[in-house]
């Protein structure tokens, strides 16, 4: 988004009228039976405000952008959803946080202790000297789970993420991935990084994970005793081995993939497509 449309949004949510409508319309939508629309009169009532005239002026600034306007009714957009639910995840911050959380496994690239630390709505896993995954968890995940609970629903958002990734959708505001492969990278000699058009955010996916979804590979897996979906991403990195680039216009790498001493070799193109698979 281009900056004067940045203002412009964060101008909508500056006037005391506008926010309370559409924290209104909000609350209609998450804590009323589903009912996700609101007359003008019923919207005019949730509002403080005695100024029908200046109501409608700001209710008028919304509509089309983050409210929008059917018959007789009124609810969120798209935008508008995303944007309370957003706000309500930002600005909730719970008493309780959780120290280092020990994950039982070794760091694929030093044998240290994997950990996964969490900070300010944010979730690291790696160790001390080499970061691997991380992810936005919700506040109210650290307050309310017990930590084996808190890790298996980072597990199971680190999938959706990375298959997100992988079709080429950010997954943090649904917008349109674009991709391009960096080979220069110290830990990682070939990363593909996902710049997103809409929001800014950078994803990166190692070769092997853009492949992951793909029938051919969650066999090779499962016939060696590894269920995909079960299994933390992070427990995968022992099976990436090798990875060597194969083109770079369209950027094409062939991956090594190793379970039990058996080995699939996977070429892939960074959009969840493989592009040749042969087990050795």
């Amino acid at each position: 988004m281009s900056r004067p449309g940045i203002e412009s949004g964060l101008d909508l949510l500056s006037n005391d009228t506008r926010f309370d409508i559409l924290r209104a319309l909000a609350r209609q939508r998450f804590e009323e039976g589903g009912v996700a629309h609101m007359t003008f009169t019923e919207l005019f009532e949730s509002v403080e405000t005695g100024d029908s005239g200046n109501f409608n002026y700001h209710l008028n600034r919304l509509i089309d952008r983050l409210v929008r306007k059917e018959g007789e009714h009124y609810r969120l957009t798209y935008g508008g959803v995303q944007l309370f639910s957003w706000l309500q995840a930002a600005t909730y911050a719970p008493g309780y946080e959780y120290d280092v959380i020990h994950l039982e496994q070794s760091c694929p690239f030093c044998d240290k202790e994997l950990t996964a630390t969490y900070e300010e709505g944010h979730m690291d896993i790696g160790c001390e000297d080499h970061w691997l995954l991380g992810a936005y968890v919700h506040p109210t995940w650290i307050e309310s789970l017990p930590v084996d609970d808190l890790i298996h629903q980072v597990s199971l958002m680190l999938q959706n993420d990375i298959e997100l990734i992988a079709n080429g959708i950010c997954p943090l505001c649904s917008g349109s991935l674009e991709r391009f492969l960096q080979t220069d990278e110290e830990e990682y000699p070939n990363l593909y990084h996902y710049p997103c058009s809409q929001c800014g955010a950078e994803p990166r996916l190692r070769p092997p994970q853009t492949a992951l979804h793909d029938v051919r590979v969650e066999e090779f897996y499962r016939e060696r005793g590894v269920e995909l979906h079960e299994t933390a991403p992070w427990q995968l990195y022992d099976t990436f081995h090798s990875s060597r680039v194969i083109s770079e216009d369209p950027p094409h790498v062939e991956c090594e993939i190793v379970v039990d001493g058996d080995a699939a070799f996977v070429t892939v193109d960074g959009l969840g497509s493989i592009v040749s698979y042969d087990e050795a």
